[in-house]
C-alpha cells in the first residue's frame, strides 16, 4: 500500500508541476504564495487588542481561488460574508484560530486543538438562507494552517483522496482528515527531497491524487 501511495504522490506532484507550468497557469504558484505570506505576516503582526475582522479580507480574495478555487460554492459567498463572519461567535473562534497559529508548534499536537475549537460546527449554529458556506470555513482552515492540511477544501473530494491512499474518514473531523493526508504527502516530499518547493506545491499535491488515481 506504500509502494502504491508513493506512485500516486509521484504522479500527482509531476501532474501539478506540468499543470502550472502552461502558460496560463504560470501565475498561480506565486499569487498562492504572496497571499499566504501577506497573511502569514499579517497573523505575526497581530496583536490580541486588534480587531479579529482585519483578516476578513483574505478569506474570499480573488486570489484565494489559486489556493482553492471555489467553483460552484460561489454561490454560498455572500453567506459567508454577509452571516457567517458577522456573527460574534464566529469571530471568536477565529480569533482562537489565529492564537493557535501563533502560540503553537506546527505539528501533530495542534490538530486536535484546531478541531476543538468547532469553527466548522458553528455553521449548524446560524441560520443560513441560500445553504452552508461550507467550501470556506473549510478554506479559512486550510488558509490558516497551510503547512498542517491540503488544498482540497471539498469535504467529498477529501474523503475520496483519503479512500485512495488508504485513510479512514468516515465521521472524522475534516481537520484529522486532513492532517492525516498531508503525512503521507509529508513522507513523499522527504523521501524525493523535495523540501525546496514552496508551502503551496506542498499543499497542492494531494488534489492531483484523485485525476491520477483514476488513470
Amino acid at each position: 500500500m506504500e509502494k502504491d501511495n508513493e506512485l500516486l504522490l509521484r504522479k500527482a506532484y509531476e501532474k501539478l508541476k506540468i499543470e502550472l507550468s502552461q502558460p496560463e497557469n504560470q501565475y498561480i504558484e506565486r499569487s498562492a504564495v504572496q497571499l499566504l505570506d501577506e497573511l502569514s505576516q499579517e497573523v505575526l503582526n497581530w496583536n490580541i487588542n486588534d480587531t479579529i475582522s482585519i483578516f476578513d479580507k483574505y478569506w474570499t480574495a480573488t486570489r484565494a481561488n489559486d489556493i482553492s478555487k471555489e467553483g460552484t460554492a460561489k454561490i454560498f459567498r455572500s453567506e459567508f460574508n454577509n452571516i457567517f463572519l458577522k456573527d460574534q461567535d464566529v469571530q471568536n473562534k477565529i480569533q482562537s484560530l489565529i492564537l493557535l497559529r501563533l502560540q503553537e508548534p506546527l505539528d501533530y499536537r495542534l490538530i486536535s486543538k484546531i478541531a476543538n475549537v468547532k469553527l466548522i460546527e458553528q455553521l449548524n449554529r446560524i441560520p443560513f438562507e441560500n445553504g452552508r458556506p461550507l467550501f470556506y470555513v473549510h478554506r479559512l482552515e486550510i488558509m490558516i494552517f497551510p503547512q498542517l492540511f491540503t488544498t482540497i477544501a471539498d469535504r467529498n473530494k477529501l474523503d475520496k483522496t483519503a479512500t485512495l491512499l488508504g485513510i479512514k474518514s468516515d465521521k472524522v473531523a475534516f481537520e484529522r482528515v486532513q492532517y492525516q493526508i498531508r503525512e503521507k504527502v509529508n513522507d513523499f516530499i522527504h523521501n524525493e527531497r523535495l523540501s525546496q518547493e514552496s508551502e503551496f506545491i506542498k499543499s497542492a499535491i494531494a488534489w492531483w491524487l484523485l485525476e491520477v488515481g483514476n488513470n
